[in-house]
């Protein structure tokens, strides 16, 4: 039973919405592609747990706990009757080698090494489970999920799980006795310990007026997309999707963007690039928001 489902992360929600309507530096392309990496890994591995485990096994997606002033951050806990699991989850591709405890991306670039923040993460959440008198053993991973993932000279430890190692992973944990009341208990006193998200997200400085205007792909995020009767059709990848749904969709994204911002008829019929008449998209804004003031004054929320 999945208790704390994994939840898309804000910032990778405004990166996207960003995506071909504003210019990324380098840096910000980079970080916004292993924000993409990072969420389907963990996506890819609460899945796997999700088919693995009946309800009797308890899971908790994406957790932020804090001993004193430090913080760290669990991708994926699962509890049994005696024992807590948790997992670090890497979706790196690419070609990695392991020398002399440090790792390095071929040909030669070093990286951090995983088992090291493992090691951290765990002597963390030792401290938690004490100051919470919880009385479970603790048995962490770091798990690779993504098949085109290779390490060299692969060191012989059992907390590091390569991909063609995870079916065999979850055919042992599913071998082991379900959770029971106490177990149940733990998993709601570290849920009601999550800290969430960082206080300070690494997203772009933007404004409004930087903006590309229309509608996007919903498939490929392209703003190659036109109007042909009730439907939306992109020209880069032919996706269809009906006006309604690009409507909400969109106006959601500029929410995402501009919390502070009120919504009116003029500001949609800017942001979709002024290719969709007004009078539709008041009637749209009438249908499916609350519409406060009059005349010239009128805004929804």
């Amino acid at each position: 039973m999945i208790l704390k489902p994994l939840k898309k992360p804000y910032e990778l929600q405004v990166f996207e919405a960003l995506d071909s309507r504003f210019t990324f530096t380098q840096k910000e392309i980079s970080y916004f592609h292993n924000l993409k990496l990072g969420y389907e890994g963990e996506k890819t591995f609460e899945q796997l747990l999700r088919d693995s485990f009946n309800d009797d096994y308890l899971i908790i997606s994406d957790i932020r706990l804090e001993v004193g002033t430090t913080s760290f951050q669990i991708d994926s806990i699962l509890l049994t009757a005696d024992t807590l699991y948790f997992f670090d989850v890497k979706n790196l591709p690419g070609n990695y080698i392991h020398i002399d405890k440090r790792w390095y991306k071929l040909p030669n670039k070093e990286v951090n090494n995983p088992l090291l923040q493992l090691k951290r993460s765990e002597t963390l959440m030792r401290q938690v489970l004490q100051e919470l008198h919880a009385d479970i053993q603790i048995e962490c991973y770091d798990v690779f999920v993504n098949p085109e993932f290779t390490l060299y000279q692969a060191p012989m430890n059992k907390q590091l799980i390569l991909p063609t190692q995870l079916p065999q992973l979850m055919r042992d944990l599913a071998t082991k006795p379900p959770a029971t009341a106490s177990q149940q208990l733990l998993a709601k006193q570290l849920i009601a310990r999550d800290i969430g998200k960082y206080q300070y997200p690494k997203i772009p400085k933007y404004r409004y007026h930087q903006f590309k205007k229309g509608f996007r792909c919903s498939k490929c995020y392209k703003l190659s997309v036109y109007i042909e009767g009730r439907n939306c059709i992109c020209t880069n990848c032919q996706q269809m999707e009906s006006i309604q749904h690009a409507l909400m969709r969109t106006v959601k994204e500029l929410l995402l963007l501009f919390p502070d911002k009120k919504l009116t008829t003029n500001l949609i019929y800017d942001w979709c690039g002024k290719g969709y008449s007004k009078k539709s998209i008041q009637r749209f804004l009438d249908r499916n928001f609350q519409k406060v003031g009059v005349r010239q004054w009128t805004y929804y929320k």
